[in-house]
């Protein structure tokens, strides 16, 4: 190889090919997924008619919370995606696809956080929007609630701001959703391609020693900065940890994916 480090016509072989293979392997798991909320549809309407007697389409709280647990899954499914490294042969015959390290790593990051999300997103919404449009009694689809909320929070945020004297905005809530987004499925990718066996119960041990010290922490320093009545100045301090937080959560992405990576270079069977 020329480039033993990267190379752009290497690199899209290979992605294409981890693209086929993905498709080829992960498939029936994830149309499961991904049409979670049509289940949950037939399901809901199932009981209504079974104890009011009448078809009603799920109410768009419901709805939410069942999204919320599909996406919940596909981030507990990235333990599988690339999980099989670890096996013996098929790991064994991963490591000689003709590509380096840095390629599969790369290829690996870009499906984990940009085109399965895509897939799972475009899918579930598409389904919820189908639904809303052929069952009358499903009033609003999950994008059309979802972009009012946020045209509404931004016509309010301005107001906001002007009587409590800060200084929000999209620019402190958007990028801690996404790099948390980030931080899960690169988490949950690392536990995959490090544990053998078990996968997502080591990785919810290993989260939950974390979350507990997380929330001990956190627990402390909110009754020591926010008790009593809201001030300006806390206001201000919330926006301060808020870009703090920002930073914590893109310097472990960070960690995690070069952790990843770490991992794809050192692995042996």
């Amino acid at each position: 190889m020329k480039n033993e480090v990267f190379s752009f016509r290497r690199f899209g072989k290979y992605f294409k090919y981890d693209a086929t293979q993905m498709w080829r392997n992960h498939v029936k798991a994830a149309f499961v997924i991904g049409l979670f909320g049509l289940f949950s549809y037939f399901v809901y309407n199932f009981f209504h008619l079974l104890f009011a007697g009448a078809w009603e389409g799920p109410s768009l709280p419901f709805r939410f919370i069942m999204f919320v647990g599909a996406f919940t899954a596909l981030e507990l499914f990235q333990t599988r995606t690339y999980g099989f490294i670890t096996e013996r042969k098929q790991g064994s015959a991963w490591l000689l696809v003709p590509a380096s390290a840095f390629e599969k790593w790369l290829s690996m990051i870009l499906m984990t956080l940009f085109v399965i999300p895509l897939a799972f997103l475009l899918v579930y919404f598409g389904v919820d929007a189908l639904i809303t449009l052929l069952d009358p009694t499903v009033a609003q689809s999950m994008v059309s609630s979802l972009w009012s909320g946020i045209g509404a929070a931004s016509g309010a945020m301005p107001d906001y701001n002007e009587l409590y004297e800060v200084n929000w905005g999209a620019n402190l809530f958007l990028p801690a959703i996404f790099l948390s987004f980030c931080c899960n499925f690169l988490y949950f990718l690392l536990c995959g391609v490090v544990f053998r066996r078990l996968k997502i119960l080591f990785g919810f041990l290993i989260l939950l020693g974390i979350s507990m010290l997380g929330s001990v922490a956190s627990l402390i320093l909110t009754l020591s900065s926010l008790s009593g009545d809201v001030q300006v100045e806390n206001l201000d301090m919330v926006s301060t940890v808020f870009h703090g937080f920002n930073w914590v959560l893109a310097v472990v992405a960070v960690i995690l994916a070069g952790l990843i990576y770490r991992r794809i270079k050192t692995i042996k069977h």
